[in-house]
Order: C-alpha cells, then structure tokens, then sequence
C-alpha cells in the first residue's frame, strides 16, 4: 500500500481546482469543436496523475 494519501481525501478547495484544471486539459487537448473529434482520455488522464502527484496525492 502507498505511503501516499489517495485524491479523495483531498480538500475540497483542491478537489474543486482539480475539476477546473480537468476541464482546462480537456479542451487543450480537443482538436477542434467538432462533435465528431475525440479527446484522448488516456492522455488527459495522464496530466491529471501528475497534476495530483504534484499536489502530494496519488490519482487515480
């Protein structure tokens, strides 16, 4: 077991920084507007494991 407290014990000031910064990459990452474009999860999920890890939390 990690030594490293799990993202869902976060404050929720952070929590709430999180869900903003989700959104930022999100659209970073989305092509164009187009409905038929994807965003690439995986690689959004990526960025947030390391935005966490830079917070002190393991994610996900």
């Amino acid at each position: 077991m990690s030594d490293v407290e799990h993202f869902t014990h976060a404050p929720e000031d952070l929590k709430q920084q999180f869900v903003e910064a989700l959104d930022k990459t999100a659209v970073e990452m989305g092509r164009t507007n187009s409905p038929t474009d994807r965003v690439d999860w995986s690689a959004v999920n990526d960025r947030m494991i390391e935005w966490w890890k830079g917070k002190g939390y393991e994610f996900p």
